[in-house]
């Protein structure tokens, strides 16, 4: 089978990671060539076995895109096309008559209006649509798009590296942390949607009462100059540390004591979630899309209402004093990972996906 994966991403997100996942996993069943912009820090990052073609593209999206895809995919006919967030390259697909055409919906976009002819379009140039929670299948619904040409296949990750009580200790140094701190740590692009603001505010209004605490970002994108600023005139820049983009974020999260998810946008299965899980590490999420289904409130983590930052912060509270609640936590998160987000558990269902009516 004949499989070219298109996306548009120009740097390291949630999509790359995921498409490097599985196919890396299925590369020995299938011929997979990965299409993406030309520049794309994603090269790096995908397994080898794959063929790698840089395009040149404006960001998936531009109708100027479609004349030199339709051409590359009458020269270069595939099975399946299944693209990332490159509408564009789905519609040229189309055109060149490639029967089976998927899409990915990566995120939830919460209240989000598509264009008119966006929607029209979308049925007519899409065979299946995975989404990667239920959360993104009922926008799907909502968007017009048939329950029967949705897949939810949620993302999974692999065992992530667990460090020894050495490394971590080197790694603790290294950060100016001490092995007594209480770490709450985040990973993720530092967006907007993300909500790292809220978790400096909610430590911000706890470091009084635990002075152990310590936060953690782990990634890196425009808002960190402004997170650092906020950070200064909350005064707890003392306490944060900004670690940047990280290709390993494991090494990290093995510091963690919770994992915190303030997402205010696009969260479906987070992978951190989900890897800080395998570590058992637990979760306080925001309820936003897909983290309602990633953490099992009181079972694998602790949700809280989005946007609130006083909700955030009772939860940690809740999570940290509480030792019994913790330890429940920890072990309900690993169970969380085995049962339905390990990267075993993904790969099954891309198989499948790639090869019915096959």
């Amino acid at each position: 089978m004949r499989i070219t994966e298109v996306i548009s991403d120009e740097n390291i997100g949630g999509a790359g990671i995921l498409l490097s996942h599985v196919t890396g996993g299925l590369c020995r069943e299938h011929d997979f060539e990965i299409i993406l912009p030309k520049g794309s820090l994603l090269t790096a990052r995908l397994p080898r076995g794959v063929r790698i073609t840089p395009f040149p593209m404006h960001g998936g999206t531009s109708p100027a895109d479609v004349p030199r895809f339709l051409r590359y995919f009458r020269e270069h006919p595939c099975d399946i096309l299944h693209t990332h967030a490159a509408f564009s390259a789905r519609l040229a697909g189309a055109m060149a008559g490639i029967g089976r055409l998927y899409s990915t919906r990566h995120c939830a976009l919460g209240k989000h209006t598509l264009p008119p002819l966006y929607k029209q379009l979308y049925n007519r140039v899409t065979t299946l649509t995975v989404a990667t929670a239920c959360a993104a299948a009922e926008e799907l619904q909502a968007e017009g798009v048939p329950r029967e040409r949705i897949r939810v296949i949620y993302n999974g990750v692999a065992e992530p590296e667990r460090l020894s009580s050495s490394e971590k200790r080197a790694l603790l140094k290294k950060l100016s942390l001490s092995e007594r701190d209480t770490v709450l740590g985040c990973c993720g692009r530092l967006e907007s949607v993300k909500g790292q603001d809220l978790l400096l505010r909610a430590a911000a209004s706890l470091a009084g009462d635990l002075p152990s605490l310590r936060v953690l970002l782990v990634g890196d994108g425009s808002k960190r100059q402004s997170l650092e600023a906020l950070a200064d005139s909350l005064g707890i820049r003392a306490l944060v540390r900004f670690v940047g983009y990280t290709s390993t974020p494991a090494r990290y999260q093995n510091l963690f004591t919770l994992n915190v998810n303030p997402s205010r946008g696009t969260e479906t299965s987070c992978l951190a979630t989900s890897e800080c899980a395998a570590l058992g590490i637990p979760t306080v999420a925001s309820d936003f899309g897909g983290n309602r289904e990633c953490v099992a409130h009181e079972v694998s983590g602790l949700l809280f209402k989005s946007e609130d930052t006083d909700a955030l912060a009772a939860q940690i509270t809740r999570a940290l004093t509480d030792k019994e609640l913790l330890r429940i936590l920890r072990k309900g998160a690993r169970s969380r990972y085995e049962t339905m987000f390990t990267l075993s558990h993904m790969l099954v269902g891309y198989r499948r996906l790639y090869t019915e009516n096959s």
